[in-house]
């Protein structure tokens, strides 16, 4: 009996006991439900569910941009299908200054795995130097380990929100939802490189001709010019 029932979990892999006792009893095979199961528990036969990832705990950590430019960075990313004869999806990084507002980078790829992100930071970094903190989310590429290794290296602190409020990430959501509204709602996209074209035009523009609410109406690059301090360097060429 024990046999006939590994036979048939070896055929169908996905049936747990009340699947294999009906389809052994309509085949004739003649044994109560009770000594069936028993048979069954005693075989190692019980599908285990697989057991749940421990829910990520974070404490929450108020939204206060910092008072001084490139003090602190948000990151998010955005997806977008791009519309060809594969249909391919992309997706997109975006990097933010939190109290300049000026987007710091934003580009779009097929796959962003943690050695691309730390390959966009590095450049950034590059042309910016260091900020203290690094605020984002708890994806797969932000909690992975390669990119907490280049934190530690580099002496910065990465922010993480809490599970499922991205609001405690509010100015890279607000400008994403910028993103989206000003440049990606309004094109269709035949490929990888029209959509880096789109975003190379929209990225100028939002810095150095876009007026922001949140900064009296100057534009990212005016306010970072206007409010030079000694934590921002620029990297000279």
């Amino acid at each position: 009996m024990v046999e006939q029932m590994r036979k048939v979990r070896r055929e169908y892999r996905a049936w747990g006991f009340r699947l294999l006792f009906a389809y052994l009893r309509a085949k004739g095979v003649q044994i109560s439900k009770r000594r069936a199961y028993k048979l069954y528990r005693l075989a190692g036969l019980s599908l285990h569910r697989n057991p749940k990832k421990p829910r990520i705990k974070r404490k929450y950590l108020e939204l206060l941009p910092p008072e001084q430019v490139n003090e602190g960075w948000a990151m998010d990313f955005v997806s977008e299908w791009v519309i060809g004869e594969k249909q391919q999806s992309v997706r997109i990084i975006n990097v933010v200054d939190e109290r300049s507002r000026k987007d710091l980078w934003v580009e779009a790829a097929h796959s962003i795995t943690a050695a691309k992100l730390t390959e966009v930071l590095d450049n950034i970094v590059a042309l910016r130097g260091k900020p203290s903190y690094i605020r984002c989310d708890n994806g797969p590429e932000f909690i992975s380990q390669h990119l907490a290794l280049w934190a530690e290296a580099n002496g910065i602190e990465l922010r993480f929100i809490q599970p499922g409020k991205p609001t405690q990430n509010g100015i890279i959501e607000r400008l994403n939802g910028t993103l989206r509204t000003e440049c990606l709602n309004l094109q269709w996209f035949n490929s990888l490189e029209e959509v880096n074209d789109y975003l190379g035009i929209w990225f100028k523009s939002y810095n150095f001709d876009r007026p922001h609410s949140a900064l009296n109406y100057l534009t990212p690059h005016a306010f970072e010019n206007l409010n030079q301090n000694l934590y921002f360097r620029m990297v000279p060429d």
